[in-house]
């Protein structure tokens, strides 16, 4: 228990002497956290404003809640308390949160740079409530610098490749539509590793798997839409 804690007078004095300190580190917390979330919100990934801002508060009021409890302990019976026992649960403990961010699906793996930037939200606010907000606000901008700049930068120069699956639900009352897809198959340079066809109803239904860069897999999937008689176009 904390010594300001003892009698109602000192627990108000306590209150507002922690008040600014404590106060700071939240609002820093938010900031820092936000700042990161919005540009994963802006990506529709599935950890955005509100996620992200709370794995930085979490993170510091466990911090704040660490040394406080090893400063207590210090005051009271002379016994230095280890104030990183409880922080250091977090490092630990935040990874079943970003586990739960990463998706597998039948040939990709998405939701590893959301599970990464938890991780590291999560170490700027243990930064901010271990007394240090200026150098989380620091690392803040340097995750940002990397999830935007590097992002554009391999988007632009690098044209990382990637396996891609992709459904093509269609209608085919002309019997032309298949000659139409390879069509758009061949002018993107796609090199198939695998394809299947079946028939759903009145509609046909084919699978394609494929190693292509982003940006060819982008733009093959904007030309099979502008094919009349295509339903749908899902990526797997």
């Amino acid at each position: 228990m904390l010594s300001f804690l003892d009698q109602p007078t000192q627990q108000i004095f306590g209150f507002f002497q922690l008040a600014l300190p404590v106060g700071f580190k939240v609002v820093m917390a938010i900031l820092c956290g936000g700042l990161i979330g919005l540009e994963r919100e802006l990506k529709n990934k599935s950890a955005g404003v509100k996620t992200n801002i709370l794995i930085c508060l979490g993170s510091a009021l466990y911090t704040i809640i660490s040394v406080l409890i090893a400063q207590s302990f210090a005051k009271d019976s002379g016994y230095h308390g280890d104030p990183s026992r409880i922080a250091a649960q977090v490092v630990s403990g935040i990874g079943f949160l970003g586990a739960g961010a990463i998706m597998q699906s039948k040939v990709s793996i998405h939701g590893l740079t959301t599970a990464a930037t938890i991780w590291v939200v999560a170490a700027i606010g243990m930064c901010i409530g271990a007394g240090y907000p200026m150098v989380g606000f620091v690392f803040t901008m340097t995750v940002l610098f990397t999830l935007l700049a590097i992002d554009k930068l391999e988007q632009k120069y690098l044209s990382r490749s990637g396996r891609h699956a992709v459904e093509i639900i269609f209608e085919d009352p002309e019997g032309t539509m298949r000659t139409r897809i390879d069509q758009v198959i061949a002018s993107n340079n796609i090199g198939l590793d695998d394809f299947d066809i079946s028939k759903s109803g009145e509609n046909f239904v084919l699978h394609l798997h494929y190693n292509n860069n982003n940006h060819t897999h982008k733009r093959f999937v904007m030309d099979l839409w502008a094919i009349q008689g295509i339903r749908e176009v899902r990526q797997l």
